[in-house]
């Protein structure tokens, strides 16, 4: 359904775009161009193709282009690589401009003293892990883990998705320092200290651009920031964004413990976490899952479908692995040491089920240190397609929260493929069910979305948080179960965007639609034979 309060894409509306970004940056009129961009939002399965693409290479051309299409209300998706938040397409008939960022892909400023990383949209986490392999080989930048490394890494950042010391420092988003985040009203906004202008040059950093460096996130009084972390492109584009970035401790290894049942798993990982202070700070990344992540990692006709063959090759009914981050041997093997004895002589005799190491070959250790890793893509070849779907809880609710997943994904006729991750010391669980469907069936898609109909009618009772949520499904319901928070966030993209024209339908924000639960009605659908 189309929705009246946006415009289509115009002859003049294009020339005019072309002036400001150059003919060679704009794509107009050509239907295969804008159809071959759907393929590049693989965390989502809903789009639409947009009616033009433009590529504009600085903060100046994005303010423009969203003046432009503000005062003639014409819908503005953002996306840089499309693969770390997904949805980075057009959802509504409508169209609209998509505003593709990965021109703009320079690495502004790396501080090791204040100790962060400035970046533009278009920088990829291959990139800037050589750039800091060659040039900064004592720190590491805060990438993506499992993410191709053509994945950008601003677009996990604010996105709140988990990097490769999620487990030690938080969700992305607590590395997040400041942003330059232009808006369709024409105004740039810089958060945090970064946001102080008149700033003597020697105080500015090597960024110079007249405001003070992005050293503290919170600022000017009232915390700005956070409106833009799961924003999903719907309040504004980030052209810049400061991160943290850690020490690179060069001894290095991964430990891997099975379990008979997701609760032991839980529950002795969660001891060895509390380690505060201690052992726990050199777990940069704590995940597992259950066997399912091995063979769905094949093309479904060629392997074993039963446990039984697994289990003989060693493979754990369920697992959690630890990689381990330390200054020296000594210290590294001191922290394996003492993680063995929490989890196989404190923990383990308590426990519902046995307990015991896996005991991976260097090889395997060697291919889960490599980054960026690629452990994503292969679950594309099970079938023809694959869709990762993402979920917040407490840490002591993840076991019985898996259950259910696996249950449901069950019932409805997927292979229950589970993956989970410690988030600051087991303080919170990020949830991932990987579903492996068959891309060309319609019925396909479908069955995934009333899997996560139920699903979330079930958890948002548990008060259970979708971070990366479906238009059509976690948001509106999410949304109808938090009012307050909705009107409000409702009011403050209309101060930002008085037109509503940022990625309208993301996060059930669309001009003229006042509730959410009737959201869905507008998003585009799979197109049936």
């Amino acid at each position: 359904m189309a929705i009246p309060d946006y415009n289509k894409v115009t002859d003049e509306i294009a020339s005019k775009i072309k002036d400001i970004v150059g003919a060679d940056y704009v794509s107009w009129d050509n239907k295969p161009m804008m159809y071959s961009y759907m393929s590049r939002g693989i965390m989502g399965i809903r789009a639409g193709p947009p009616d033009l693409v433009v590529r504009p290479g600085n903060a100046e051309e994005v303010r423009q282009v969203l003046m432009l299409c503000s005062e003639n209300k014409i819908p503005v998706t953002p996306m840089a690589g499309g693969l770390s938040g997904g949805f980075a397409l057009p959802l509504l008939e409508n169209g609209g401009v998509l505003l593709e960022c990965s021109r703009m892909n320079k690495i502004i400023e790396v501080n090791t003293d204040a100790r962060y990383v400035i970046v533009e949209p278009g920088v990829r986490a291959g990139e800037v892990w050589a750039y800091f392999k060659k040039f900064y080989p004592e720190w590491a930048p805060p990438i993506a883990d499992g993410a191709p490394p053509a994945a950008t890494i601003m677009g996990d950042a604010i996105e709140r998705g988990f990097s490769l010391v999620t487990s030690r420092f938080g969700p992305q988003a607590d590395l997040v320092m400041g942003m330059e985040v232009v808006l369709p009203t024409g105004d740039i906004l810089r958060t945090g200290s970064w946001g102080l202008g008149g700033v003597d040059p020697k105080y500015q950093g090597t960024k110079q651009d007249g405001n003070a460096m992005p050293y503290y996130k919170y600022g000017l009084g009232p915390d700005l920031h956070s409106l833009f972390f799961g924003s999903q492109g719907a309040m504004g584009v980030v052209t810049k964004a400061a991160l943290k970035i850690v020490p690179h401790c060069h001894h290095k290894t991964v430990k891997a413990y099975g379990f008979e049942n997701w609760y032991d798993a839980q529950e002795a990982t969660l001891m060895a976490s509390k380690y505060e202070c201690g052992i726990a700070d050199h777990f940069v990344m704590v995940q597992g899952g259950n066997w399912w992540l091995v063979p769905t990692r094949f093309q479904k006709d060629k392997i074993p479908k039963t446990y039984d063959y697994w289990a003989k090759l060693g493979i754990p009914e369920y697992f959690m692995n630890f990689e381990i981050w330390a200054h020296s041997e000594e210290e590294l093997k001191f922290i394996c040491d003492k993680l063995d004895d929490v989890i196989l002589n404190q923990y383990a005799p308590k426990a519902k089920g046995k307990v015991t190491e896996w005991k991976l070959h260097p090889i395997q250790i060697a291919s889960r240190m490599k980054k960026p890793n690629k452990i994503a893509i292969p679950y594309g070849q099970w079938e023809q397609g694959f869709l990762f779907i993402t979920w917040y809880t407490p840490w002591q609710d993840a076991a019985e929260c898996v259950e259910i997943y696996c249950k449901k994904m069950e019932e409805y006729g997927f292979p229950p493929v589970m993956w989970l991750a410690s988030i600051d010391h087991c303080r919170e669980c990020i949830i991932m069910p990987i579903f492996c469907f068959d891309s060309r069936k319609v019925e396909d898609f479908e069955r995934i979305e009333k899997c996560e109909e139920d699903c979330t009618k079930i958890f948002l009772k548990k008060g259970w948080v979708n971070y990366r949520p479906n238009p059509t499904i976690h948001a509106p319901m999410s949304y109808d179960k938090a009012p307050t928070a909705f009107k409000l966030l409702r009011a403050c993209k209309k101060v930002l965007d008085p037109n509503m024209i940022m990625h309208p339908g993301r996060l059930a924000f669309i001009a003229g639609v006042e509730n959410p639960m009737d959201i869905p009605q507008y998003i585009v659908g799979y197109k049936k034979k």
